[in-house]
């Protein structure tokens, strides 16, 4: 790690969290949500074009993303809920139910590609190429 990350680190253990005690339980919390959050970015990413829950899975399982590996259901919960939010939009075509990104959900996708590199950039305090 970089120098002065790790003296960042050191001087925010020193003031900002010296009397903050995060649980074990807190700690299993944070990651599972983090976790999530990541799932659902990559999931939006693969709308681009339209797929069906199958094809998603498929391809969830092919990048080895352990979080859907045994719990399936976690990807369906996060199309409904992203199609609540007007980022996603289902169509029945042939019997199979297809989603895609919405103009929305396009947007969304981009700005959230954008705030992961600026967040990159203001912590190692350089232009990176994006990814």
């Amino acid at each position: 790690m970089d120098d002065r990350l790790k003296n960042f680190k050191k001087a925010m253990d020193r003031t900002a969290f010296s009397s903050t005690k995060f649980t074990e339980q807190h700690k299993e919390n944070v990651q599972r949500q983090l976790n999530i959050d990541e799932l659902k970015r990559v999931i939006l990413s693969l709308l681009i074009e339209a797929k069906s829950g199958i094809e998603i899975t498929q391809l969830l399982h092919v990048r080895g993303i352990q979080d859907v590996i045994n719990n399936e259901g976690i990807i369906y919960s996060i199309l409904h809920e992203q199609e609540r939010n007007g980022f996603v939009l289902a169509n029945w075509t042939d019997g199979v139910k297809r989603y895609e990104l919405t103009k929305t959900g396009k947007k969304q996708l981009q700005q959230e590609r954008q705030i992961k590199l600026t967040l990159k950039e203001r912590l190692l305090g350089v232009r990176m190429h994006a990814e």
